[in-house]
C-alpha cells in the first residue's frame, strides 16, 4: 500500500496492473507480488472510504513522525514527565475540516476474533491521531483499522 497508485485502483484488473508495474520497478520481488491477493485490495479502493481515498487532495502514506508527550498519558506515574512517542502512519487524508486516519492490518482475523484485535491495536491508533492532531493542527474526524482478511473497517475515533 505503501507504493500504489490509490487513483489507479479503480477494480482488480487495475490492481493487477499497478501490481505489475511495482514488481517492474523492483519495488516488490515476483515471490512478494505472488502472495498479494489483488481482489483483497480491490474490495478496499472499491469501498466508500477507499474511493474518497483515491480522489483525496493531500494523503500521507508511512508518514514517520517523533513528538514529545506528556508521560501521564500513557501511565499516570508519569505525569509531568516527558516521553518520545515515534511512530509510522500508515495512511491520513488530510482535508480542510481534518485529518482521516486508516491503519492497514493483514492479520488473520474472524468474526469472532476481530473485535479483540481492533481493541488491541486501538492505543497505536490513538496514539497516531493525536500526534497528527498536533502536527497539522487539524481535528481527526475518523480512524479506522481496515482488516484485509475479512475486508472489513473498524472504527477507533
Amino acid at each position: 500500500m505503501q507504493h500504489i497508485c490509490f487513483d489507479a485502483c479503480t477494480d482488480a484488473n487495475a490492481v493487477e496492473r499497478e501490481l505489475q508495474r511495482l514488481m517492474d520497478e523492483g519495488l516488490l520481488t515476483r515471490e512478494q507480488g505472488d502472495w498479494i491477493d489483488c481482489s483483497k485490495i480491490a474490495t478496499f479502493f472499491t469501498s466508500e472510504l477507499g474511493r474518497k481515498l483515491r480522489c483525496a487532495g493531500k494523503v500521507i502514506r508511512e508518514f514517520k513522525f517523533s513528538i514529545l508527550d506528556d508521560g501521564v498519558h500513557y501511565d499516570p506515574a508519569l505525569e509531568g514527565e516527558k516521553v518520545l512517542l515515534q511512530g509510522v502512519v500508515d495512511c491520513a487524508m488530510i482535508e480542510d475540516d481534518g485529518i482521516t486516519v486508516i491503519d492497514f492490518k493483514t492479520d488473520y482475523v474472524t468474526a469472532d476474533t476481530i473485535s479483540n484485535r481492533a481493541r488491541h491495536y486501538a492505543p497505536q491508533v490513538e496514539a497516531y491521531a493525536q500526534a497528527l492532531e498536533r502536527i497539522y493542527q487539524k481535528p481527526v474526524k475518523e480512524a479506522v483499522l481496515y482488516f484485509f482478511h475479512l475486508d472489513r473497517f473498524v472504527n477507533v475515533i
